[in-house]
C-alpha cells in the first residue's frame, strides 16, 4: 500500500490531545507500578475515606483522582500551551519541576498516613514516585516529539508559512528550500515589497500573493501560522506595519537579525538551519499567571461590587438629582481581538456632550457636570466597569479601550497600536499611571508607548505595581 506523502498542516490542538493522552497513559502506568507494590499496605487506609459501597474500588478511585490532579498541574505549568513547537530540551525542565512539586505534596501526605509496618519512609517513597512518574511521562512525551520532528524533517508536516519580502535574503532562503530538509515545509507564497527597487521576481519558486500592504487580508483569509519577514532594514515603516498586523493575530514571526533595533522587548535569536533569524513570540503570560490574573480580576470585581454597593446607590442618586439624563453612561469600545463591547460608567457629562460628534474630554471641559468633575477626580465614575470585568470584556490592568472613531485615526500614524488588541483592556494601565487621560489623538499616541512597554514586560508583579500606583493616585485625588 502506497504511503501518503502529501504535506499536511500541523494541527496544534491535535498535538495537545496527543500529549494529553500520552500523559494519561504514563500516569496510569506510573501509579499502577507504584501502588501495586504498596496496595495491601494502603488499601485499608484509602478505603476508610470512602463510602462502604465504594471501598472495594479504593485503588482505581485514587489513581483516577491523582491523574486528574496531575493533568491540572501539567496544564497550569503550561505544558499544553504551544506543545507542537517544543523540543525535548524545552520540556524536560518543566516536566521535572512539576513532578518534583507533586512529589513534595505526596511526601507530606505520606508522612502523615504511611503505615507503620512499611520499611520505606515517606521520603524514599516520594523519591521513587518522582522517578517513576517523571521517567514515564518524559518518555511518552519524547515519543510524540520525535515522531513529529521526523515528519517535519521529511516534509510531510509543517506550518502554513508566508514569506514577506522579495530581496536578496528572501531569494537565498527560497533557493535553500529544496536542499535543507528542515525548510521543506509549506509556503503559501510571498508578498512583494513594491518599494524595493532591487526586489526579485520569485514566481519561479513561489506564487506572488500580492503586496506587503495586503498582509492583513491574507492572514485572515489563509490562517497563516508563521511569517518569515525579509525586508530591507531601511524600510522601517513597512516593517513596523507588518509586525503590528502579525502580532495582533498572534502569528509567530521570524525576521532577519539586522532588524533587531526595530523591536523592543524580549526576543529570541535562533538559526533556521543556516540563516540567523529573530523569533518574536506572541508574548503570552504563563498559564498559571493568566489563571491567577483572571481569578483575581473576578474576586476584586465581585467584592468591589458588593462592598461598594452603598456607594453605588449614593452616586446613582446624586447623578440623577444633579442633572438631567440617565444614571449610567454606556459607549461602544473596541476590546480584545477587535471585539466591540459596551463600557459602563456613571454619567459625568451633559446628555448632549457629543452632539457635534466624538470628542475627547479636557481638563476644563465645560461639558463635565459639577458632580462629574468630583467623580472624575477620584475616578468614581469608572466603578461600574466592575461589570465589564465580570462579563469578561475587561481586566483590572490593561490598556484603556478606545472608540473605533479614534482608533481609525491612530492606526495610520501608529500601526503598532494594533498590538493592544491582543489583551483585554483594563480599568487602569501603565499609560494611565504615567501619562493620564489624553485630550487629543497626538496625546493618545504619546501614551501608547507606555502601553506597549507594559505589553512587552507584563507579569503579575507589574500588574500589582500598576494597581498600587493607581491607588496612590486615587487617594491623592489626582484624577481628572
Amino acid at each position: 500500500m502506497k504511503k501518503d506523502t502529501t504535506f499536511k498542516r500541523i494541527d496544534d490542538k491535535k498535538i495537545v490531545w496527543y500529549h494529553l493522552g500520552a500523559d494519561v497513559v504514563a500516569l496510569i502506568l506510573s501509579h499502577i507500578i507504584f501502588l501495586d507494590k504498596y496496595q495491601s499496605a494502603y488499601d485499608k487506609k484509602l478505603s476508610s475515606f470512602l463510602p462502604e459501597q465504594l471501598q472495594s474500588f479504593s485503588i482505581p478511585i485514587v489513581i483516577s483522582s491523582l491523574i486528574v490532579l496531575w493533568i491540572i498541574a501539567f496544564y497550569v505549568s503550561g505544558h499544553y500551551s504551544n506543545s507542537a513547537r517544543k523540543s525535548g530540551l524545552q520540556i524536560i525542565g518543566p516536566t521535572f519541576a512539576t513532578s518534583f512539586v507533586m512529589a513534595i505534596l505526596l511526601f507530606f501526605i505520606l508522612d502523615s498516613y504511611t503505615p507503620i509496618h512499611l520499611k520505606s519512609n515517606a521520603l524514599q517513597l516520594s523519591l521513587r514516585y518522582l522517578l517513576v512518574v517523571f521517567g514515564l511521562t518524559f518518555f511518552f512525551r519524547m515519543l510524540i516529539i520525535a515522531r513529529l520532528h521526523h515528519l517535519i524533517v521529511k516534509g510531510r508536516y509543517g506550518y502554513k508559512k508566508v514569506l514577506v519580502g522579495n530581496n536578496d535574503q528572501a531569494l537565498q532562503l527560497i533557493k535553500r528550500h529544496g536542499k535543507v530538509p528542515a525548510l521543506q515545509q509549506e509556503y503559501l507564497g510571498y508578498l512583494a515589497d513594491d518599494n524595493d527597487e532591487q526586489g526579485h521576481d520569485m514566481t519561479a519558486y513561489l506564487p506572488c500573493l500580492g503586496s506587503i500592504t495586503q498582509i492583513e487580508s491574507l492572514v485572515n483569509k489563509e490562517n497563516v501560522d508563521e511569517a518569515i519577514v525579509c525586508l530591507s532594514p531601511a524600510n522601517q515603516k513597512a516593517i513596523s506595519r507588518v509586525i503590528s498586523h502579525l502580532r495582533q493575530d498572534e502569528i509567530l514571526i521570524r525576521l532577519l537579525t539586522d532588524m533587531s533595533s526595530m523591536i523592543d522587548g524580549t526576543l529570541k535569536t535562533q538559526n533556521l538551519e543556516t540563516l540567523p533569524f529573530i523569533t518574536i513570540s506572541t508574548q503570552k503570560l504563563p498559564v498559571w499567571q493568566r489563571l491567577f490574573k483572571r481569578s483575581f480580576d473576578l474576586v476584586v470585581a465581585w467584592l468591589g461590587t458588593i462592598i461598594l454597593a452603598p456607594l453605588f446607590v449614593a452616586l446613582a442618586i446624586a447623578v440623577k438629582a444633579s442633572s438631567k439624563g440617565p444614571i449610567f453612561y454606556k459607549q461602544e469600545r473596541i476590546g480584545r481581538h477587535k471585539k466591540p463591547f459596551m463600557i459602563y460608567k456613571f454619567r459625568s457629562m451633559d446628555v448632549d456632550a457629543e452632539k457635534n460628534g466624538p470628542e475627547l474630554s479636557s481638563v476644563n471641559d465645560p461639558r463635565i457636570t459639577p458632580l462629574g468633575r468630583f467623580m472624575r477626580k477620584w475616578r468614581l465614575d469608572e466603578l461600574p466597569q466592575f461589570i465589564n470585568i465580570i462579563l469578561g470584556d475587561m481586566s483590572l490592568v490593561g490598556p484603556r479601550p478606545e472608540r473605533k472613531h479614534f482608533i481609525d485615526r491612530i492606526l495610520p500614524i501608529a500601526p503598532h497600536y494594533a498590538y493592544l488588541f491582543t489583551v483585554r483592556p483594563g480599568i487602569t494601565s501603565w499609560g494611565m499611571v504615567k501619562y493620564g487621560y489624553a485630550e487629543n489623538v497626538e496625546e493618545m499616541i504619546e501614551r501608547l508607548q507606555y502601553d506597549i512597554l507594559y505589553l512587552e514586560n507584563r507579569t503579575l508583579v507589574v500588574d500589582f505595581k500598576i494597581l498600587l500606583f493607581t491607588l496612590k493616585i486615587l487617594f491623592k485625588g489626582e484624577g481628572k
